[in-house]
């Protein structure tokens, strides 16, 4: 199957020109246009035909099914659907910017509208899938575009200030990839958040959130003088703990360690997890609102909604070692 990279490439010009030849032809100089054209019918690319009338249809697109997190949240929209006699296709992604765009661009004119949860993705791939039907992003902010932003800064806040108050002053931080948006303002309020309690927090990666970094991420904790632990998400940390325990570390005693999302995994590890939960309900419904609003009126104001969770606290965080007698 042709790509937009490939006729990109062929053409001479940047993936997001062709993007907009197809989505928003008046942006695109008529010569490049033309030549952009040329090249894809050669390539035999076939973009995704334009919607002749509603198809009762919205898409959801995850950057990865696979992950616990999302299983609550497809639930969620799927239920908000449910009251709204709507249907919902849900796109899996490969958690990787320009595939994940191109899949877009292949379905967006097939459906309604979409809901995206894509952090990583340029705003102005997303802009121009917008053009084609009614975009809603989700833990994502772009100029112009409606958002949803679950467990926004207060709970990476929250985080530290529970740490701080357990006597922590050094944290390491175990961050996503830098162009995921929700860590970077995840990461942006636990820096605030330490620089206000007089902490010191210490970023070790920006990889993948997955529980394989995580493994790899204790042993660099190890190697710094932190007892603490903030990771992105649960999987991170739960791949940290369990690195711990191999070193011969105490997870919750020798290292506190504070996760991200509350999937339904946290309450089961031993120790069990202390965590930021994430309104799943909440925020399936109220993205969902969003999306049909727009639909129904492409030229409403587009607004963004910040749903924060809550921290969590159960048995992986503990006063820090110093403090104990």
């Amino acid at each position: 199957m042709t790509t937009i990279a490939e006729i990109a490439q062929a053409a001479g010009v940047s993936k997001s020109t062709v993007s907009r030849s197809f989505t928003r032809p008046d942006s695109v100089n008529a010569e490049t246009r033309e030549r952009i054209l040329s090249v894809a019918t050669q390539l035999g690319y076939n973009p995704a035909p334009p919607k002749a009338e509603a198809t009762g249809t919205v898409a959801l697109f995850i950057p990865d099914i696979a992950n616990p997190f999302y299983p609550p949240l497809v639930k969620a929209i799927q239920a908000a659907c449910r009251r709204q006699s709507l249907s919902l296709l849900v796109v899996d992604g490969e958690d990787d910017p320009e595939a994940d765009a191109e899949e877009l661009e292949r379905i967006i004119g097939r459906v309604d509208g979409a809901l995206v949860f894509a952090p990583r993705m340029d705003a102005e791939r997303l802009r121009a899938l917008d053009a084609v039907s009614p975009v809603v992003l989700i833990n994502h902010v772009a100029d112009g575009l409606p958002a949803v932003v679950l467990s926004a800064p207060e709970g990476a806040r929250q985080a530290v200030e529970h740490l701080a108050a357990l006597g922590h002053r050094s944290i390491a931080y175990l961050a996503s990839w830098e162009d995921n948006y929700s860590s970077r303002v995840r990461l942006a309020a636990a820096e605030e958040a330490a620089d206000h309690h007089g902490c010191t927090l210490v970023v070790l990666t920006h990889v993948e959130p997955t529980y394989a970094a995580g493994v790899r991420a204790a042993d660099l904790v190890l190697a710094e003088p932190v007892t603490a632990v903030i990771a992105h998400n649960d999987l991170m940390a739960f791949g940290c703990i369990n690195r711990l325990a191999d070193r011969g570390v105490k997870p919750g005693q020798d290292v506190s360690v504070i996760g991200f999302d509350d999937i339904w995994l946290a309450s089961t590890t031993r120790p069990a997890l202390t965590t930021v939960s994430t309104p799943y309900e909440r925020g399936g419904a109220v993205a969902l609102r969003l999306l049909t609003e727009r639909i129904a009126d492409p030229a409403r104001p587009a607004n963004t909604v910040h749903l924060s969770g809550d921290l969590i606290v159960r048995d992986s965080t503990a006063p820090a070692p110093a403090l104990v007698n």
